[in-house]
């Protein structure tokens, strides 16, 4: 008798711990569109485009905070109406221009189209998320605190990458 109620112990605290592993909230970035709803685990990634007047690609570096996004550079190749021009150059090289702009953002509402050409950039994986939803589709990112369970249902964006 004393064999079987050891073994029940131990398997109601597996089941607990296993219960309490799966519900603990993990930091991520929720991304929603018309199509996809999936999660960046990476605390950085990039968001990619071409500019619908220079016809330049510019990059843009984000990294996940507590209460939002940090802009932390862009990568642009020309200068143009809308360019901000106070941020600080960081460096020049290839024709490329870094200006570190260390911005912080509440959530992310990013417009996408074909002519923009969108990706999502998660380490070396592009997501090319413009080529995947109709014209002016909106994609959001939000910070958030998942849980592990809800990262397994709702899939990670790098599945959608090339």
């Amino acid at each position: 008798m004393k064999h079987l109620s050891a073994a029940s112990a131990a398997l109601f605290c597996s089941v607990v711990l296993l219960g309490i592993l799966m519900s603990y909230p993990i930091a991520s970035t929720q991304v929603t569109t018309p199509k996809h709803h999936c999660i960046i685990r990476d605390a950085d990634f990039n968001l990619q485009w071409r500019h619908s007047v220079e016809k330049t690609l510019w990059l843009e570096n984000y990294q996940r905070s507590k209460n939002g996004f940090q802009l932390i550079y862009t990568d642009l190749i020309s200068f143009g109406a809308g360019t901000p021009s106070d941020y600080p150059v960081i460096f020049q090289k290839g024709g490329v221009i870094r200006m570190s702009v260390n911005q912080q953002i509440p959530e992310i509402n990013w417009t996408v189209s074909r002519n923009m050409q969108g990706h999502i950039l998660l380490k070396d994986k592009s997501w090319a998320i413009a080529n995947r939803l109709p014209d002016y589709s909106l994609v959001q990112f939000r910070s958030t605190y998942t849980p592990l369970w809800k990262i397994w249902w709702l899939g990670e964006c790098d599945e959608y990458t090339e």
